[in-house]
Formats: structure tokens, C-alpha cells, sequence
């Protein structure tokens, strides 16, 4: 009976688990055989993603890759975009290391990880990006609103240690992890109002601007340079419910990632702007016989300001999760999940998905379909191998269609885990 809940464990609450969220689980080492009496476990993995409900796979990666964006990409995407866009983006790599207490019992596992991890999210509206990719030629005689448009950074690193705790019928799990937060760098715009006229002849400008603007320190920027602090939690529960007689199982999964924050040091800069200007273009018609004599010209300080250095914080993105699992008698599993975040913006995301394994338990397949997050409508896939006791890997994509169909798409990702047991 233990062997079988815990090959439960392994094919439905843990594997298939990449292919929804990778940002939960996929640093976590697989055991390959959790009956095989193993103690230790090391595992790597990669992974990354990004969505935008407004802009295609098609354009994410031109404006990614630094490919050209000829004019007609642009219209396309601008006929598309809604009058708030959102978009996310994150990558990680990481390596973990898990080990057990005892040969003959598992009620305990404890797992040490360390990760490299990366998020840029944020808003924009559609006039935000017609002034970034078309200037404000398109707003002749009329007012770019980007009042509203926000854009945070994170990069850190993590070193998390998590205990795991199983009930001694095998059918439940709880799991507590607390982690030690390294910021490196840390960006944040955010345009409160943002409106700029032009004049139909293009001669004045006349722009309204409240904003503020974080930076980390910007003397130190390379791998691991520590300009922040902090610490942040998670935990996890899961359980399978019915009688251990019956045929079918209910699994049930809640899970709380990432409730932390970083402190940024004192040397950060803020950066605030409230002001109202008006440009009435460049006077250098005395250029020639005095080339020092332009006037016109508006100082950057005079509308921006000098920065402030002081402390800020900011707090890491929540994800908080649900999962129901159906398990059969069968060589198959379905379910279906709710996850919301703490992102900008971020609608929540409804995901069904189901899976199927060979007999022996060596290859698994999982897939569904999820909407919401940033990316709409998406098509995650993976696939599972593990030959022998001693090795597990798993390989998968967060929207199948997004390599597929990347005009029609909003959302992609990658991933991959591989775990050597010992």
C-alpha cells in the first residue's frame, strides 16, 4: 500500500506539477522509486516564461532576440492591443539537494536549495507602446495617455531550506520552508499620470507627469552583487482523500509560495516626478555664426530632479494555489486548479489538465489547458522519464501553441528537471 501512494505521490503531485507551475516546484528534486530506500537526492533545473495579454509569442521574441520589427508587425500587434496590457516574465535556475532521516521510514525529508531567479512584470497601455516603437508622430494634434503604465525588475538569489513532513498512514504531506534572500537588482517605474500632447504642426509639446522611479544601488551590478536583504516563506499541504478500499482517490493540494519581501540598501535611488511642462521646440537659428547659441533646450534635471538615496523595500510576487486530482486504478489522472498572484495586474488562472503512464512507471505524459495569468489562453504539455531507481527527468513547455501557432499565442515557456537519487 505504501508503495503504491507513494508512486501516487510521485506521478501526480509532484511531476505533473512542473507542467502547471515550474516556479513552485521544478527546483525540487524527483525521487525516481520513493520504495526504494534511497536517502539522498540531487537534482538541477531551468526554466523560463513569459506572457503578455496583449503582444504575441510572434513579437516577444523579435523584441527579445533584437530581430527586426518592420511596420507591418507593429500595426499588427497595435490592432490587437486592450487599453491596459499586462505582461509577465520570469527565469530561474536552481540546484537542490534532498535527503531522508532514516532508511526505514520516510515520515521526514528535508531539501536545501539554492536559486538564481528573475521577474519583470508590469502594465502598459496601448499609447504607451505606440510612443515607444512610433515616437508621437501617431498623435498629431491629440494626447498619448500612459497614465497608469508600471514596470518592476527583480533579480535574486535564493538559498531556501524546506522540511517535509508525512502522517504515518502515507497520505498526507505538509511542508514548511523558509529562505535567505541576496537582492541584486531592483527597478520600478510607475507612471501615475502620463499624458503628452502634441500640435498638429508638431512645434509645441505639453506633457502632465506624476511618477516615481526605485533603482538599487547602480555601482555594483554583476551575478550575485549584494544590494538587498531579505527572507520569505512557503508552504505546502496535500492530502488523498476516500477509503483506502476504493478504487478512485481524491488528491487535494494548497500551496503559498514566496510571502517575503527584500531591503534594499541605503544607497538606492528615488526618483520622483509631479510637474507639468511645456516644450516649444529648439531655437538654433543663430547656429551658424555662433555654434554655442542654442536655446530651448529643456535639462533633464530641471524635470526629473536629483535622485534621493534611502532604504526601499519591495515585496516578492505570492503565488497561492489550489489542486484537485482525481487518481484512478487506471494508468491515467485528471484534475483541475485555481492560482492567483500578487503580480500587476495578473488575472487568475484556471487550469484543467490530465496525464497518462506506462505500466512500469518509467514514462509519463501530461497536458491541459489554462486561462488567465498573463498569458490567456494557454496549452501546457510535459513529458516524464525515469529509466532505473536512481535517475528522473522531465522536460515540458508551459504553452505547446506558443511555439506553434506564435502569432495567434500570448504566453510561452520552458522548463526542465533532472534528479539523480543515491
Amino acid at each position: 500500500m505504501k508503495r503504491i501512494f507513494f508512486l501516487l505521490f510521485t506521478v501526480t503531485g509532484i511531476q505533473l506539477s512542473y507542467a502547471q507551475d515550474p516556479q513552485v516546484f521544478a527546483y525540487k528534486p524527483v525521487w525516481p522509486d520513493p520504495s526504494a530506500g534511497l536517502l539522498h537526492s540531487f537534482g538541477i533545473s531551468a526554466e523560463y516564461s513569459a506572457a503578455s495579454d496583449g503582444l504575441s509569442n510572434a513579437f516577444l521574441q523579435h523584441f527579445y532576440t533584437g530581430g527586426f520589427i518592420d511596420s507591418s508587425e507593429k500595426q499588427r500587434e497595435e490592432a490587437h492591443l486592450l487599453p491596459t496590457n499586462r505582461f509577465g516574465a520570469y527565469s530561474g535556475l536552481s540546484v537542490a539537494y534532498s535527503w531522508k532521516n532514516k532508511a526505514d521510514t520516510i515520515r521526514w525529508e528535508f531539501t536545501l536549495a539554492y536559486r538564481d531567479r528573475q521577474s519583470i512584470f508590469g502594465s502598459f497601455t496601448n499609447d504607451a507602446f505606440k510612443l515607444a516603437f512610433e515616437g508621437n508622430r501617431p498623435f498629431l494634434g491629440s494626447t498619448a495617455d500612459i497614465s497608469g503604465t508600471k514596470m518592476t525588475l527583480l533579480h535574486w538569489q535564493q538559498m531556501q531550506f524546506e522540511a517535509k513532513y508525512f502522517s504515518a498512514d502515507m497520505r498526507s504531506e505538509m511542508v514548511f520552508g523558509v529562505s535567505f534572500l541576496n537582492g541584486q537588482q531592483f527597478q520600478e517605474a510607475n507612471i501615475r499620470t502620463g499624458k503628452l500632447f502634441t500640435q498638429s504642426d508638431g512645434t509645441m509639446l505639453d506633457a502632465t507627469v506624476d511618477a516615481s522611479y526605485y533603482s538599487s544601488d547602480t555601482l555594483t551590478k554583476g551575478f550575485g552583487s549584494r544590494n538587498g536583504a531579505g527572507n520569505c516563506f512557503n508552504f505546502r499541504f496535500s492530502t488523498i482523500l476516500g477509503d483506502t478500499a476504493a478504487r478512485f482517490h481524491s488528491q487535494l493540494m494548497f500551496s503559498v509560495q514566496d510571502l517575503g519581501y527584500i531591503r534594499w540598501n541605503p544607497h538606492s535611488q528615488i526618483y520622483s516626478v509631479d510637474t507639468s511642462t511645456q516644450f516649444r521646440g529648439v531655437d538654433a537659428s543663430d547656429i551658424v555664426l555662433n555654434p554655442d547659441n542654442i536655446s530651448g533646450i529643456p535639462s533633464s534635471d530641471s524635470l526629473i530632479g536629483e535622485p534621493k538615496n534611502g532604504q526601499v523595500i519591495s515585496f516578492l510576487p505570492i503565488g497561492i494555489r489550489a489542486r484537485y486530482i482525481l487518481l484512478t486504478p487506471f494508468q491515467w489522472w485528471a484534475g483541475v486548479e485555481a492560482r492567483i498572484w500578487s503580480y500587476t495586474g495578473a488575472s487568475t488562472q484556471y487550469t484543467m489538465f490530465g496525464g497518462w503512464r506506462t505500466k512500469d512507471f518509467k514514462w509519463s505524459f501530461s497536458g491541459g489547458a489554462s486561462y488567465g495569468g498573463f498569458g490567456v489562453l494557454q496549452f501546457p504539455l510535459q513529458v516524464s522519464y525515469s529509466p532505473c531507481k536512481n535517475f528522473a527527468m522531465s522536460l515540458g513547455t508551459l504553452n505547446a501553441g506558443g511555439y506553434i501557432v506564435p502569432k495567434k499565442m500570448h504566453g510561452e515557456g520552458m522548463f526542465t528537471n533532472l534528479s539523480f537519487a543515491f
